[in-house]
């Protein structure tokens, strides 16, 4: 496949329509909802002519709802929780109104169509929402529970509507829970898809709308055995999850929805009181109830193929293949999403898109040269660039640069410390590495800064807000170095005395250290001067179990992955165990190695002994990419 282009800000929307098909947000801000004094037509013997440009169908189950009202929305860059912006022109014919926004209505078959009852400005992001309706009712009435919702995309460049782009929007439970999850990190409710302003933002949501793509077809409902790029699907949970949300939608919306909405209640325990809330929950909070809500699902199971027994949760994950990635490690995610990722064992990079589709050259060979010796872990500068760096030869580690496009920045790497290891970027694009005796500093140039004499045996460095860098040592001390001086501060119970332990950290927006202990399955962390406020024997719990790498999402949390027990754990900031007692599992784990986290919200997992990575949909909260000492912790 070839090689993406680098998204600059002016057109990075339109790269994303291009893989998407469709045709994503301008500075327009949310006005209140327009009235008309029209009265709609009763739902029953009413249709609709098809438009091919921009129509759609809703079904719940496998039956039509009839008189459903049909809404477009526009994701608001006002910010994260800010309410959707509704496209509708109430003023139009056919086109009604209520509090939540302009709708149209679907007829006897779940048809609708927006015949250009709307507009749309280029750069939008645009879902379609349908709430209440009929779903077969014999007494034809409605079921106010009723919420289901399906991407559009982006508006066309240059456009106002779909004309020139026709678009065949299909609606049901399946459309609804992979829109749930890919936006999770932006959607707070039905009306609430917000995002902040920034470059990274608006890159973060494109690319969470074409994740969309990767579970369901939209134009027919259908769940979807592979990415179009030949990725693994979660196609089971994705279809047992729809089938859970079908006793409640093709109801009147009372006791069939009570089990959902008592086993669905968001992080704060609130009962959600819609089917698309409570899917929202789920994504949100994906350990909670999971065997109650698998016995919700309906007996019939009119999506398959389905989950034969309760899973151990209900996250949703990919995994993404490339031939010749072969013993991935320490991965980095660039400005656009994409996911850089180093192969040990065959000296080459593979990079995948958004979406997981490898970008890194056609045939057996991934990104190589610049001299890839057992490359070990990346960090990415604020040109896009990755610095790799290499374990080998021994004692005699280097440091190898690569451009966006994925050829040698310089043909003969640069020189670091005697074994290197973990490389991260200061304000001042300074690239810190930590080593065995040693932290090297290497100025943008690629020449040596500063030498610092420490024993970090195979550890992590991370850089605070105040660009110091802090990395782990031997015995069990945790380093600050920069300008004003070296303190080595005291991690005992935490931090290994094995010279084998990998002790990765990284910072959270507080400046507080984070770190694992594989020999020990434990998370510490302290202040930012060091002093450690875990407990003595660090947080626990969550399936820790062998950790190998740790990151922090845009909401303070912390995530590691666990290389021996093949799962991902989550804790607050606060060191609470988010994640259930076996950590979150997806079938593709197997010995994950690196980690990393996406502005779309999503978690990467490199799989060293399956020669693979994994994608947890949706799971944390959107964090900058690439990641700076000033943005720890944040979202974009």
């Amino acid at each position: 496949m070839p090689r993406l282009p680098r998204l600059h800000p002016a057109v990075s929307f339109l790269a994303a329509c291009l893989l998407s098909g469709c045709g994503a947000v301008t500075q327009q801000s949310a006005s209140g909802p327009a009235t008309n004094p029209a009265t709609p037509p009763p739902s029953s013997g009413t249709t609709v002519e098809p438009n091919s440009n921009s129509s759609g169908n809703v079904h719940g189950g496998q039956q039509p709802v009839v008189g459903a009202h049909i809404y477009m929305f526009a994701a608001n860059p006002a910010g994260y929780g800010s309410p959707s912006i509704s496209l509708l022109d109430p003023t139009k014919p056919g086109v009604y109104s209520d509090s939540v926004g302009g709708y149209v209505l679907t007829d006897t078959l779940g048809d609708f169509n927006f015949s250009g009852d709307y507009a749309c400005s280029s750069g939008q992001l645009i879902y379609v929402l349908s709430l209440g309706g009929n779903p077969g009712l014999p007494n034809g009435g409605t079921n106010p529970a009723i919420a289901l919702m399906s991407s559009v995309g982006l508006c066309p460049p240059g456009q106002t509507n779909f004309d020139s782009t026709p678009t065949y929007i299909f609606i049901n439970e399946l459309s609804t829970v992979a829109s749930a999850y890919a936006l999770a990190g932006f959607m707070t409710d039905a009306t609430h898809l917000g995002y902040g302003s920034s470059n990274v933002a608006q890159q973060g949501l494109a690319n969470a709308f074409l994740n969309i793509h990767n579970l369901v077809s939209l134009e027919t409902g259908a769940s979807l055995g592979q990415t179009p790029t030949g990725g693994d699907t979660p196609q089971t949970t994705l279809d047992t999850l729809a089938d859970i949300l079908v006793p409640c939608v093709n109801s009147d919306g009372t006791s069939d929805c009570s089990s959902l909405f008592a086993n669905a209640p968001s992080p704060a325990g609130v009962a959600p009181t819609d089917t698309l809330a409570a899917i929202l929950n789920i994504a949100h909070n994906p350990s909670a109830n999971v065997t109650n809500l698998f016995g919700n699902g309906v007996s019939t199971q009119p999506f398959q193929p389905t989950l034969t027994a309760a899973p151990n949760d209900w996250t949703l994950a990919f995994t993404f293949y490339a031939d010749y990635m072969v013993g991935p490690y320490f991965p980095a995610i660039d400005s656009v999403g994409n996911v850089w990722v180093p192969n040990y064992a065959n000296n080459s990079l593979t990079e995948f898109s958004p979406t997981g589709a490898p970008l890194s050259g056609a045939g057996a060979t991934g990104f190589t040269g610049g001299g890839l010796n057992l490359p070990f872990a990346i960090a990415i500068d604020n040109q896009d660039n990755a610095w790799v760096t290499n374990y080998g030869p021994l004692n005699a580690s280097t440091v190898s640069k690569f451009t966006l496009s994925g050829t040698p920045a310089v043909a003969t790497p640069y020189p670091c410390s005697a074994n290197c290891f973990f490389p991260a970027f200061d304000a001042q694009q300074n690239l810190w590495i930590s080593g065995t005796d040693r932290t090297a500093v290497l100025q943008p140039s690629g020449a040596v800064l500063k030498m610092y004499p420490t024993a970090s045996a195979n550890s992590g460095i991370s850089i605070d807000s105040i660009g110091s860098a802090w990395t782990i040592g031997q015995p069990r001390s945790l380093y600050r170095l920069g300008l004003p001086a070296t303190l080595s501060m005291t991690a005992e119970s935490v931090t290994s005395s094995s010279n084998n332990d990998l002790t990765p950290n990284a910072i959270d927006s507080a400046d507080n250290i984070w770190y694992v202990s594989n020999k020990n399955s434990a998370v510490g962390e302290s202040d930012k001067t060091g002093k450690q406020i875990s407990p003595a024997a660090g947080y626990t719990g969550g399936g820790l179990h062998g950790p190998a790498q740790i990151a922090i999402d845009g909401s303070n949390r912390v995530w590691v992955a666990n290389r021996d027990s093949n799962s991902l754990s989550a804790f607050t900031n606060a060191g609470a165990a988010i994640s259930p007692s076996a950590g979150y599992q997806a079938p593709g784990l197997n010995g994950p190695r690196g980690l990393a986290i996406d502005a779309s919200g999503n978690v990467w997992l490199t799989n060293f002994t399956y020669n693979s990575i994994t994608e947890f949909v949706g799971i944390a909260t959107p964090v900058v990419t690439p990641i700076s000492p000033t943005t720890h912790g944040q979202r974009p």
